[in-house]
């Protein structure tokens, strides 16, 4: 009996955290839907709708980052990583609520808790769109840059 409550938590901690990343990819999943019911009311098939959403719920992930990336303007680039942020932080505020209502009917600790889910993945949103495209910090984790490395590849073999 226990070892299924140890798994019903696991599981229940496990969905929780699906839900959390799907919101935190709002713009994408938004995109991919609207793509999928609007080939389907065009009498498209099944199968291609679904392949033509998850494709446009990619593309929508990487045409972001690759702005973000290849973009030198830190206005445009803020206002890119804001467009995949502001609805992860409303899908987030809407998830915690919603699933916060099941426990408590206190509106201020919903707002806390819808707030605290918010930020957190609109944090997640601005990651998955700015990760790893840090134009301003050309130097490596330990403070000399890159190019003064003159084995950049790896370690000199010494005899």
């Amino acid at each position: 009996m226990t070892i299924f409550l140890i798994l019903g938590a696991a599981a229940g901690f496990y969905m929780l955290w699906l839900l959390f990343r799907l919101a935190s990819l709002a713009l994408p999943v938004c995109v991919a839907t609207g793509t999928g019911f609007a080939l389907l009311r065009h009498e498209f098939g099944y199968p291609a709708a679904i392949l033509a959403a998850f494709g446009a719920g990619i593309a929508t992930l990487l045409i972001g980052q690759l702005l973000v990336a290849f973009t030198r303007s830190p206005l445009l680039r803020l206002a890119i990583a804001l467009l995949f942020a502001v609805p992860a932080a409303f899908a987030g505020y809407q998830a915690a609520h919603s699933l916060g209502s099941l426990a408590t009917n206190s509106s201020s600790v919903l707002a806390i808790l819808g707030s605290i889910a918010a930020f957190a993945t609109s944090a997640s949103a601005w990651q998955s769109v700015m990760g790893g495209s840090d134009h301003n910090n050309a130097n490596s984790a330990d403070g000399r840059s890159l190019s003064s490395n003159p084995h950049p590849g790896g370690a000199i073999i010494s005899d």
